[in-house]
């Protein structure tokens, strides 16, 4: 009977522990600290609030609650997330409510763990911490690809990843406020489609960055396919470094539309088509190129000598040294247009597009 007694007192304190630990919690704004027990303030580590809140609340989540581990917000009515709410705390995971409009500066500075977006992507500052939200399942406004965070249509860039290659689909219309921040110039390609650039949307942006610790890549550049010239918001390019110019390739034909049509433009060197630095043309190929599983195979009328391959802004990603007629590249993780010096043994060249 004793050790019944015992066992069943024991339960009863494992469940309340684990009443204590994981929490669902209906507030109003500037209450949270008055509907937590003490218990509950000292041991929550998973927490999910409804209702609302304001500034004062979430401060009190961030100095009081010690042991939180992750909190799911969705449900809760508030439109910001306020000045440092979560700074510096250590977290498994937050859920953002799903109609939050705007995130205050350094709202996630020092604050580890993973930040779900619900709903809308909403207007920040330009510095908020953690930025690489990640979508949660149920969300039906944004989606993600392996450039960034878009509306759902596809309309509109949020939020661009840090990748060395973005190449940004047809459709896409409006880049938003800060969607590239702290980035890294590289190569950056955007459609056709694409009619407006919204006020800092290129902010604090870097020239390049060095890769691996090798090399950086020499002279990154944008690509606009637009042939009408984006709308440009209030200081668009804010570029961390000052080079006298950066490279800008645009249709042919619409260098004088560009330099014309806003005077941010003038921050670039602006030229025609997309060639890569360092190339001056591309001839037409004096040999056969086949596909053949991941490689490009090319059938010379002469010897080739040696192969160098570029990516679009210049950089060397691929070079041998030959003495055949027929030379395999392989296209590896490449871009999905690359160029081809061939330099052959009477020392004539050439240079070819490769197209995946």
């Amino acid at each position: 009977m004793k050790k019944s007694i015992l066992f069943i007192s024991t339960m009863l304190a494992c469940i309340t522990m684990q009443a204590q630990t994981t929490l669902t919690i209906e507030t109003t704004p500037g209450e949270l600290k008055n509907v937590m027990t003490q218990e509950q303030i000292q041991s929550v580590e998973d927490l999910t609030l409804t209702g609302g809140m304001n500034k004062e609340d979430f401060y009190f989540i961030r100095d009081q609650l010690v042991k939180l581990k992750s909190i799911d917000m969705k449900q809760i009515e508030v439109d910001t997330i306020p000045v440092k709410a979560f700074f510096d705390k250590e977290l498994r995971s937050i859920v953002l409510p799903i109609h939050i409009k705007y995130i205050d500066e350094d709202a996630f500075e020092n604050t580890s763990g993973k930040i779900y977006l619900t709903g809308l992507y909403p207007k920040r500052a330009a510095y908020i911490g953690r930025t690489a939200f990640i979508l949660s399942d149920d969300n039906t406004y944004c989606k993600e690809t392996e450039n960034g965070i878009f509306s759902s249509d596809g309309k509109t860039l949020y939020e661009a990843f840090q990748n060395h290659e973005l190449y940004f689909e047809e459709g896409l219309e409006t880049i938003e406020t800060y969607a590239f921040v702290d980035s890294y110039l590289y190569d950056y390609r955007f459609p056709e489609s694409l009619k407006l650039i919204k006020e800092h949307a290129f902010y604090n942006i870097f020239w390049d960055q060095i890769i691996g610790g090798f090399y950086s890549y020499p002279d990154p550049t944008i690509i606009m396919k637009a042939k009408v010239p984006p709308i440009l918001g209030k200081n668009a390019f804010v570029m961390n470094e000052h080079p006298s110019e950066y490279p800008l390739s645009v249709p042919e034909g619409c260098v004088e539309s560009y330099r014309n049509a806003d005077p941010q433009w003038k921050i670039f060197r602006i030229r025609e088509g997309d060639q890569p630095q360092g190339i001056d043309s591309v001839s037409s190929p004096n040999l056969s190129i086949i596909r053949s599983g991941n490689s490009w195979i090319l059938n010379g009328e002469k010897n080739i000598s040696k192969i160098e391959v570029f990516s679009t802004i210049g950089a060397i990603i691929f070079s041998t040294k030959c003495n055949d007629t027929q030379v395999e590249i392989p296209m590896g993780k490449t871009s999905e247009v690359v160029y081809a010096r061939v330099l052959y043994a009477d020392n004539t060249t050439e240079v070819i597009k490769l197209i995946k």
